[in-house]
Order: C-alpha cells, then sequence, then structure tokens
C-alpha cells in the first residue's frame, strides 16, 4: 500500500510522477479493448487526446510498433511529459515546510482547490470525482468554490495563494505535485495538470453518459491526481513490485527519445530507494525511511502498468493491475486506498489550540 511520508503513522510515500507505457500495435485487434491500463490497437476517438503523460494512471510513455527484435523502437509524435522542471525543483524548497508531519495535510480540515481556464460543467466533474476521497468519512474536505457558492478561480499573476490546490488545463500533460509540497511553489504555479479536459470531457457534461463517465479513464485519472494532492504514491514502489520490473530496460527506454530524460529524472522516476534517497536530501523535514506493505494492491487506482514484457514474471505479475467494473483498470477506490486516506484523515487535530487557562495572582 502506498502512503505519505509520517514517521509517525509508519507510512512512506515514494512518487511523483508516473512512467507509464503504451505499446500501439499497427494491426487493430478484432476489438478496442484495452488491457491493463495498455492501449491495445487505435484508441478510441473519445480518448484521443489522452496522450502520454506524467502523473497520471493511464497513459505515459507512448511506444511505436516492436521491431522482429531489439527494444521497442518509441514513437516520434508526442515527447513524454513530466511536471515541469523549474516546478519539480520548487517544489523541494523545504524552508517552508519546518515542523510538517509528513506529506500528508495533517494541519487543515479543509484544502482548497481554484481553477484557471476550463468552465463550470468541466469544474463540477472534477468536483464531484475528487469527493470519492473525502466520501469515504474522516475529517478532510475539498472546497472548490468561494463564499459566494461559485468556483473558485486563480491566475498566474497572483501574488497570494487563491488555493491550496490550483488545477491548470494546459499542454503538459496530466500530473499533481504530492501532498503539501505543493506549498513549495509560487502563488502564479499550478499544483495539478489536466492537459486537454476542456475538450475531452464535454461528452459528459450535465450528466451526459454518466455510467461511462465512471469507469472512463479521465475519471480515473482524477481520481489517481487527486491521491497524489492528499500524498499518496504510486504503487510501483511497492517493494514486491520492483522486484519484478525490468528496471534497467526502463530506465534505459526513458533516457531514449522521444523521452530524453536524464538518468537522475529516470532512476527518480522509477527506482523507489533512489527517489526515498533524493526527498531525504532535499525535503529535509520529511525525511523518513522507506517503507511500504508487503503487498502490491493491485487494485489501486494509484498502480499503473507496462507493457507484459517489462515485468520479469510477464502476465503473471504482481504489478499487473486487476480492473473492475468490466474494465481492465481500476475506477473505484481499491481497500488499500481507503485503509490510506482513513489512516491519514479520519481525525485531523484542530488547528486551534485550546487557550490555556489564565492563572490569577494571589493579593
Amino acid at each position: 500500500m502506498r502512503g505519505a511520508l509520517n514517521p509517525k503513522d509508519n507510512l512512506c510515500s515514494v512518487a511523483l510522477f508516473c512512467a507509464q507505457i503504451v505499446q500501439a500495435q499497427s494491426n487493430p485487434p478484432t476489438a478496442n479493448k484495452v488491457g491493463g491500463n495498455i492501449a491495445v490497437g487505435t484508441p478510441r476517438a473519445s480518448d484521443s487526446r489522452l496522450d502520454p503523460y506524467v502523473g497520471g494512471p493511464l497513459r505515459d510513455i507512448q511506444i511505436a510498433k516492436q521491431p522482429q527484435s531489439g527494444p521497442a523502437a518509441p514513437a516520434a509524435n508526442r515527447m513524454l511529459d513530466s511536471i515541469p522542471p523549474t516546478m519539480f525543483q520548487k517544489m523541494f524548497q523545504s524552508h517552508k515546510l519546518v515542523g510538517s508531519p509528513g506529506l500528508a495535510w495533517k494541519k487543515q480540515r479543509v484544502i482548497t482547490v481554484a481553477f484557471y481556464g476550463g468552465s463550470d460543467d468541466l469544474y463540477r466533474l472534477i468536483d464531484q470525482t475528487a469527493n470519492e476521497w473525502t466520501a469515504l468519512g474522516g475529517q478532510l474536505s475539498f472546497s472548490f468554490k468561494n463564499d459566494a457558492g461559485q468556483y473558485r478561480h486563480w491566475t498566474p499573476s497572483d501574488t497570494s495563494p487563491a488555493a491550496n490546490i490550483r488545477i491548470a488545463f494546459d499542454n503538459t500533460g496530466y500530473w499533481s505535485l504530492l501532498g503539501v509540497l505543493a506549498k513549495n511553489v509560487d502563488p502564479g504555479d499550478s499544483t495539478m495538470n489536466f492537459g486537454g479536459f476542456p475538450d475531452d470531457l464535454q461528452r459528459y457534461f450535465h450528466e451526459q453518459s454518466a455510467a461511462e463517465w465512471r469507469t472512463s479513464y479521465a475519471h480515473t485519472t482524477i481520481l489517481h491526481e487527486f491521491g497524489h494532492a492528499i500524498g499518496l504514491s504510486h504503487e510501483h514502489f511497492n517493494q514486491q513490485c520492483q522486484k519484478d520490473l525490468k528496471m534497467d530496460t526502463i530506465i534505459a527506454y526513458l533516457m531514449g527519445p522521444p523521452n530524453n530524460w536524464s538518468q537522475e529524472q529516470a532512476r527518480f522516476n522509477m527506482d523507489a530507494q533512489y527517489y526515498a534517497k533524493i526527498l531525504a536530501q532535499q525535503a529535509g523535514p520529511l525525511e523518513s525511511k522507506l517503507i511500504t506493505s508487503p503487498t502490491t494492491d493491485q487494485s489501486s487506482v494509484m498502480l499503473y502498468v507496462f507493457p507484459v514484457t517489462y515485468y520479469k514474471s510477464g502476465d503473471k505479475s504482481v504489478c499487473k493491475p486487476i480492473g473492475d467494473h468490466s474494465q481492465d483498470w481500476s475506477t473505484t477506490l481499491s481497500e488499500g486506498d481507503k485503509q490510506f486516506y482513513l489512516a491519514n484523515y479520519r481525525v485531523i487535530a484542530s488547528p486551534f489550540r485550546a487557550a490555556s487557562p489564565v492563572k490569577r495572582s494571589k493579593k
């Protein structure tokens, strides 16, 4: 199970990014099926904008058809997206987090959310989906609207934070900063991004195709990114899963075109031990041991998938997701997801301490 860097709760979050692989095949299958989170054949037209990204559970690294021998040849149509480098650097400005107990929001019960771009119809979809987390109970809540009942907005020119989570819809893919590390970036910076959503999700506005929406890629992506926002990590950082990944093969691919990552960026993205080392060095107040549960939660919305050839045990890998609702990916929060949430947010200490009684002097 994934968790927050919180020594008190003995949970440890060990991821900021996704590096999910989609293998495109030139020969269309008999049905347009998505295996795990791997698109088989040409994606549905409705999903055409859900391209590779970092930070979401669905599609990150796009690979062209594999040749007869040798490694997969990368597609040249679009470069892998990731949290912008400047944002990554700001996220580790730990001087703003002195005294923080971990990545979970332990010092406030309401997390405010604001939007830059988009429409009220889109905001409602995100609002409703994000609140599937808070519907589990506990004392945390998301506040999307201001006192006048209108959806909150932010702009890049803001000099003070309009909200704790600031959502944009630009072309940098799908991603979120992790937990309270979002406090480190500037007021005019986004902390979460859903590239293409204003156009892609119009067919779900006004509660159209409601059943399809609940099992869609985009719905799971929102759950996933808000999972990061409240401090969850990726499930592939579980030790059991780490042992089954062909790490050197994956790292080598990430360092090549069209992604062209440095070895450090690729290793940070995929290697749990390397991630923990860097986090301990750069985020001092959040330093903790790398602690994970003994088994991988294959039903978690925080788990993504590689082609089976990137697993040492192939199709039987413990890293391969178990889908639900007739889909091959998780569309609802798993028991492990729920346990993490409630372990961190069932009770949140009041930000207002009771005043100490005034001692009267004896006359």
